[in-house]
């Protein structure tokens, strides 16, 4: 019989595959927590397990970091550039049409739609509109060639500019006096009773004077 070493195996669990497929990350994770890493992969997966087990959750957390596949799960999770509307995040952009079916949103698509494609924005609040702004000044710093983003950044930006000069002139416009209007408070009314009352009865009481000296 041939003696043959047994290779482990590297789906034994996913934090096997994340120590098979990134021994020097996962090394480097134990050290930090002042552990001596094992050279052996076997040894080092028990030893990342122990202690995953010892701190729980943060050292789950730690090791989704350095999954060696990250990046490619993170690509299948996220919507496709294409068919992504930077105007409500929905997955309904049409881009052979340019027309999002969820909000009707347009893309700039070049010189002579510059009108249809801000008037879109009319119904849309100034909260909405710097959030839409900040969606395409990502998309156009990925795709720093495409020339038409660049410029619906540009017009999406002057809009947003727009509004805010008016809402800050708005705000610094003197705002016209209520006119005072004549009001009599509770108190008020009951002095003037009280005097009323009082005039009344001296006025009584001359006249009953006046009547016996005659």
């Amino acid at each position: 019989m041939k003696n043959s070493k047994q290779k482990p195996s590297l789906a034994q669990n996913r934090i096997d595959y994340i120590v098979y497929h990134n021994t020097d990350d996962v090394s480097k994770l134990l050290f930090e927590y002042g552990f001596e890493a094992p050279e052996d992969p076997k040894h080092l997966a028990e030893a990342i397990k122990e202690l995953a087990r010892k701190k729980g959750r943060k050292v789950i957390k730690e090791l989704i970091q350095i999954h060696p596949d990250k990046e490619a799960i993170l690509k299948l999770s996220q919507p496709k550039e294409d068919n992504f509307c930077g105007a409500c995040s929905n997955d309904s952009y049409n881009t052979e049409s340019n027309f999002c079916k969820a909000c009707g949103h347009s893309n700039y698509s070049g010189t002579g739609d510059e009108d249809s494609f801000l008037n879109q924005f009319e119904s849309y609040s100034d909260k909405d509109l710097e959030r839409y702004y900040q969606t395409i000044v990502k998309r156009s710093n990925a795709q720093a060639n495409d020339k038409n983003l660049a410029q619906e950044v540009q017009m999406v930006w002057n809009e947003v500019r727009i509004r805010k000069e008016a809402k800050k002139k708005e705000e610094e416009e003197p705002k016209p006096q209520p006119h005072k209007t004549f009001s009599v408070t509770k108190d008020e009314l009951l002095l003037f009773g009280v005097v009323f009352i009082a005039g009344a009865l001296v006025g009584h009481g001359l006249k009953f004077n006046f009547s016996n000296v005659k």
